[in-house]
């Protein structure tokens, strides 16, 4: 590795930035830990709902069913300041009770780029498993989401690739509680800890398109896309 790629991944390690979301809903994942939601789970409906999930929810009409995204995007702030884009593929299931999974496993990589300490980082990411969980929403067409119990991360893992200032795989399938130490210094935040599944803005009025988006005043962990599969 070039001295260049060195000091600037050395100093994006030490500006210590904190996993966008991490300290966001319940079930958040951390170092040491699963995620994983209590034994007793409530087992998958007949509307196709998940095994695994947790909690008493409930869900807007239009944001039952199954969805596939066509992208997640967002901004990058603070100690560094950039972009992140992709992602699409994603899957999401949603029944009337709040029940819902998300697949990362058909995820096409998100690209990020971003500047720190007067240095560019550019490189993708993309997430694999599953994640399982309960959320409660009002009746309305918009409004905020939020995790209801215990939100299952034990199989989401992150793939992290750097194709600048060095060609580098900072993680391959590492499990997210891993990923959630010192790797998401490489990211400078674009990695999410708790995606799609955790407190967000929703807004389903046009009933084929979904946007999930962080809470105003809340950190840009940026905003997923999808339609009605």
């Amino acid at each position: 590795m070039r001295s260049t790629a060195k000091v600037t991944i050395v100093a994006i390690t030490a500006l210590g930035i904190g996993l966008a979301g991490c300290s966001d809903g319940a079930g958040t994942p951390s170092a040491g830990s699963s995620g994983k939601t209590s034994a007793g789970a409530s087992a998958a409906t007949s509307s196709g709902a998940p095994a695994g999930t947790t909690g008493t929810g409930a869900a807007a009409p239009c944001l039952v069913g199954t969805w596939k995204a066509t992208g997640l995007s967002g901004k990058l702030s603070g100690p560094v300041t950039g972009s992140f884009t992709g992602g699409g593929g994603t899957s999401l299931t949603v029944d009337s009770a709040g029940r819902a999974q998300v697949d990362f496993g058909t995820m096409q990589p998100v690209t990020f780029a971003f500047t720190v300490s007067g240095g560019d980082v550019k490189g993708s990411f993309s997430y694999g498993g599953k994640v399982n969980g309960t959320v409660k929403t009002p009746a309305a067409a918009t409004g905020t989401w939020e995790p209801a119990g215990t939100v299952d991360f034990s199989t989401l893992t992150v793939t992290v690739d750097l194709t600048s200032p060095a060609a580098v795989r900072v993680a391959d399938k590492a499990s997210i509680a891993d990923f959630a130490g010192t790797g998401t210094a490489d990211t400078g935040g674009a990695v999410d800890a708790q995606p799609v599944l955790k407190k967000s803005t929703y807004d389903c009025s046009g009933g084929t398109t979904l946007k999930l988006g962080p809470p105003q005043g809340g950190p840009d962990t940026g905003t997923w896309t999808f339609t009605k599969a």
